[in-house]
C-alpha cells in the first residue's frame, strides 16, 4: 500500500496541473457564491404610512441584517425592480404591505419571512399602544425573558437561519470535491483497461493493497482540496465560521469518505472512461441540486425533491456543517448526519468493490 501511495504522490508532483486547476475552480466558485454575498443587496421601499410609523417598520426590517432597505419613490421602485436592479420591492401601508418580485430567487422565502416578522412586530406594538392599559409596563414585560428556553436545533423547522456566505462556500466545496475524488478513483478503471492491473496482480503487491493505496490517495487529495478552500476563506477573506471552523474540518472526513465510496460504485458500473465521464457529471450535478449546494434545502417545498434528498450525502454534510457553525452545535449533537454518511460509505463501498471483482 505504501508503494502505491508513493507512486501516486510522485505522479502528482510531476503533473499537479489537474489538482491545482480543480482547486482553483473550487475557490473561484466559492468566492463568487460566498464572498460575493458579503455585500448585502438593497431593496427599495415605498411607504404610504406616517413618517413615524415608517421609521419604526424600517428599523424592524434592518434588524434582520440580511438586506439593506432603502426608502424611495413609487416610480423609482417599480423601475428598479422592472430593470432587475433589485430582486424585489416593498410597499408599506398602515394595515398591510405588498411585495413586488421581479423573478423567483432562492432568497425569496427568506425575504418574505423577514418582512412578515418586521411588519408583525410593528402591528403588535401598534395594537398595544392603542389600548387603554399601561403600554410601557406591557412592553417591558414583553422584552423581559418570561420563559426558560432550551434550544435543541433549528434544522427541519419552519424557520431557519440563512448565511449566504457559508451557504456558497460549503455548497461549492462539497460539490467540486466529487470531481476531484472521482477522477482519482477512476485510475482503477484506467489501469484495468490498459492491462496495468494485470501486471499488478502478478507482482508481490496484494490486491487489497492496490485498492487501499488508490482509494487512500483519492481521499487525501479530496480532503486537502476542501481544507484549502476553507482555510483560504477563513484566513484570506475573514469568513465567520461562528467558532465551528475546526468542527467543520472534522465533519468533512466522513463526507469525503462517502464520496470515495460513491466513486468506487460509479467506477464499478462504468464500462469505460467515456461512460464514467457521463455518469459522474450527471450524478454530481444532481446531488448538488437535490442536496442543497446551490440553494438552501430549507426553502425547497417539493415533496418528491425532499424525498430524494434523504439519500443524498450532500444533504447530510450541509446539515452537519450548518449545525456546528450557524447553530453552534457540538460534534456530538451532529451524530445523526455523520452516522448516515458513514452508513452510505460502507454500503456503497461494499457494493462497488463486489461489482468490480465480479467483472
Amino acid at each position: 500500500m505504501k508503494g502505491m501511495l508513493y507512486a501516486q504522490f510522485k505522479l502528482l508532483l510531476r503533473r499537479p496541473a489537474s489538482f491545482l486547476l480543480m482547486t482553483g475552480i473550487c475557490l473561484l466558485f466559492a468566492f463568487f457564491f460566498g464572498i460575493s454575498s458579503f455585500g448585502k443587496s438593497t431593496l427599495p421601499v415605498y411607504s404610504e404610512m406616517s413618517e413615524k410609523n415608517t421609521e419604526i417598520v424600517m428599523n424592524y426590517l434592518q434588524e434582520a441584517d440580511t438586506q439593506n432597505f432603502e426608502q424611495v419613490e413609487k416610480e423609482e421602485l417599480l423601475k428598479t425592480v422592472r430593470e432587475g436592479d433589485a430582486e424585489a420591492g416593498l410597499f408599506l401601508y398602515e394595515d398591510h404591505y405588498e411585495i413586488v418580485i421581479a423573478s423567483e430567487t432562492p432568497t425569496k422565502t427568506i425575504l418574505e419571512q423577514n418582512i412578515q416578522k418586521a411588519f408583525g412586530d410593528y402591528l403588535q406594538k401598534k395594537r398595544i399602544h392603542s389600548t387603554d392599559v399601561n403600554d410601557s409596563a406591557i412592553m417591558e414585560q414583553l422584552e423581559d425573558s418570561m420563559f426558560s428556553i432550551e434550544t435543541k436545533t433549528l434544522t427541519n423547522e419552519d424557520s431557519f437561519v440563512f448565511d449566504a456566505q457559508l451557504q456558497g462556500i460549503f455548497g461549492m466545496s462539497v460539490f467540486f470535491v466529487i470531481y476531484t475524488v472521482a477522477y482519482n478513483v477512476i485510475q482503477i478503471l484506467v489501469a484495468k483497461q490498459d492491462k496495468i492491473w494485470d501486471r499488478f496482480i502478478l507482482s508481490p503487491v496484494k490486491k487489497w493493497e492496490m485498492y487501499t493505496g488508490i482509494l487512500t490517495y483519492a481521499f487525501i487529495i479530496g480532503y486537502i482540496q476542501v481544507v484549502l478552500v476553507f482555510f483560504v476563506m477563513k484566513y484570506g477573506f475573514d469568513v465567520d465560521f461562528y467558532g465551528g471552523f475546526l468542527e467543520s474540518l472534522i465533519l468533512l472526513i466522513p463526507y469525503v469518505l462517502t464520496i470515495v465510496s460513491l466513486s468506487v460504485l460509479i467506477v464499478a458500473v462504468s464500462k469505460n472512461y467515456q461512460t464514467f465521464n457521463a455518469i459522474i457529471s450527471l450524478v454530481a450535478v444532481s446531488l448538488a441540486m437535490i442536496g442543497g449546494s446551490y440553494w438552501p434545502i430549507e426553502i425547497v417545498t417539493n415533496k418528491a425533491m425532499l424525498g430524494l434528498s434523504q439519500i443524498d450525502p450532500i444533504t447530510y454534510i450541509m446539515e452537519a456543517l450548518k449545525n456546528v457553525t450557524i447553530y453552534g452545535q457540538t460534534l456530538g449533537e451532529t451524530m445523526f448526519p455523520i452516522s448516515i454518511l458513514l452508513l452510505m460509505s460502507v454500503i456503497m463501498m461494499g457494493v462497488g468493490l463486489n461489482l468490480m471483482e465480479r467483472r
